[in-house]
């Protein structure tokens, strides 16, 4: 057996999973304010009574603030354009930031379809599993007030309200192990590798440029709307440059005939050489100029008065090596030394034609692979840093149930609910036997469910030859151990 094919049977034996995860904690995710002064919490109704919840966004965010803090993951690069904000994959993809790899992203192109990847870990709402009763509370800010008005000042309290509600809740994650650490992307252009410095370019976006002549500073007070940036100016015509924002006035540009698939007509320079000049697709006219964003900060040149406007997008991708196999080219990507150490395969980046277009393989190594999966499994099981409004909460497990299974569904999350004590400083976790009933959970192989209660939540004595006393044990009948 080669080494590619041991390495995709050791990818294989990475199962998906799901965990289900019941905690206390106090509605913290804030919705919009009611009657100008009231900041209420999220709400939804399950029969006739009313919960509070924690909406998928947040969960996500107090998930990758605590793999940041504990793990040492790296927040991905952004990207503004026309005022809607993404993940920059010109600058990063699946084998150097564990955000994109977990979490997934869309960029949009220009003119072009969006490169899109799924997350591979899902994330459900953390619901309330105990009602609202409409708890509400009074802050002011007395104290500031109090030391204003002792240094002279004139000072009264700004009131104002918050819904207040302290929870059971219940949420579930899944991990798709096919998605996770492998990324596909159809470029049109075949990559361009670069022997001597080791480097891949992918060409994203076609890069063009438009270089204006006789263009000038603009240092006239004059008022231009409320836009802010550098000014310039090409005879009457306007340019206000704020990062990689542009505006133009709209007589500087003309507006082509607009294609069917188009849904507006795109926009070229008047005064440019047709080889180079830019094509401008999404962009906004108002007040007589039109605003669209560019690849990089347009560059002036004031010796000779020309202003640079590059529009396009690519990808350099460093300390590749290139090994060649049949019509694919494969390129070799080191994370660490551990898959030398361990003569296991590398991450890798494979290129192959797809009829007029070419394809990109992103593929992480195993060793890596395993490892963010169990980061992920650990913040899971060990709780998350979570705060808003200036007050922490307790995203902490106080039951958790996980499993490998056939298909990343949270097949546990409808089944569980708490029934409590008389006392109500007990709880006991109800469906378990139902859920564990469920064909999607793995039976091929022991120790594959987790299950972990607490002094505050019980559940009943489940007695099943698949259940790990151990979490390494689970991690384990889960194929995340290291010599899985």
């Amino acid at each position: 057996m080669s080494n590619s094919e041991t390495n995709n049977t050791e990818n294989n034996s990475i199962k998906h999973i799901t965990a289900t995860v019941i905690f206390e904690g106090s509605a913290l995710n804030r919705d919009e304010k009611i009657g100008g002064n009231i900041l209420s919490i999220k709400k939804l109704k399950i029969g006739n009574t009313v919960v509070s919840f924690i909406g998928k966004p947040a969960i996500r965010h107090y998930l990758f603030e605590t793999l940041r803090q504990a793990h040492g993951w790296k927040e991905a690069a952004v990207k503004v354009d026309n005022k809607v904000i993404q993940f920059d994959i010109s600058k990063d993809d699946i084998l150097t930031s564990h955000e994109l790899d977990a979490f997934g992203y869309m960029y949009t192109i220009s003119g072009q379809n969006s490169i899109t990847r799924k997350a591979p870990i899902g994330i459900t709402k953390a619901i309330g599993l105990n009602s609202y009763d409409g708890d509400i509370s009074f802050y002011a800010n007395h104290d500031l007030v109090r030391r204003a008005q002792q240094q002279g000042l004139n000072a009264a309290p700004n009131p104002y309200n918050k819904e207040e509600h302290v929870s059971f809740y219940k949420v579930s994650f899944t991990i798709d192990a096919n998605i996770f650490g492998q990324d596909e992307w159809i470029v049109d252009e075949k990559p361009k590798y670069d022997n001597d410095n080791c480097e891949l370019t992918i060409t994203i976006q076609k890069p063009l440029e438009t270089c204006l002549q006789k263009v000038e500073i603009d240092d006239q007070d004059e008022e231009i709307g409320s836009y802010s940036g550098k000014r310039y100016k090409k005879g009457d015509k306007k340019i206000i440059v704020d990062g990689t924002e542009v505006r133009v006035s709209t007589s500087l540009m003309d507006k082509k005939t607009k294609k069917e698939k188009e849904e507006t007509s795109p926009l070229q320079f008047k005064s440019a050489k047709k080889k180079n000049n830019i094509t401008v697709i999404d962009y906004e006219e108002e007040d007589g100029f039109y605003c669209f964003n560019l690849s990089e900060e347009p560059k002036y040149n004031e010796t000779q008065k020309t202003l640079t406007l590059k529009l396009g997008a690519q990808k350099a991708i460093k300390n590749l090596n290139k090994k060649s196999e049949d019509s694919k080219d494969i390129y070799e990507y080191t994370q660490s030394g551990e898959e030398e150490k361990q003569n296991r395969e590398p991450s890798a980046i494979t290129v192959e034609p797809v009829g007029e277009k070419h394809k990109i393989i992103y593929k992480l190594s195993d060793i890596e692979k395993k490892k963010r999966i169990k980061d992920i499994l650990e913040v899971i099981k060990d709780g998350m840093y979570a705060q808003s409004s200036g007050e922490p909460n307790t995203l902490i497990p106080l039951f958790l149930v996980a499993a490998a299974v056939k298909i990343p569904t949270p097949i546990f999350h409808s089944y569980l609910n708490l029934t409590g004590s008389n006392d109500h400083k007990t709880h006991e976790v109800t469906g378990l036997n139902d859920a564990l009933d469920n064909s999607w959970i793995e039976k091929n192989s022991n120790k594959n469910i987790f299950i972990k209660g607490s002094e505050r939540i019980k559940s009943r004595d489940i007695s099943s030859e698949n259940i790990s006393t151990t979490w390494d044990g689970f991690l384990k009948a889960a194929g995340l151990d290291s010599q899985s």
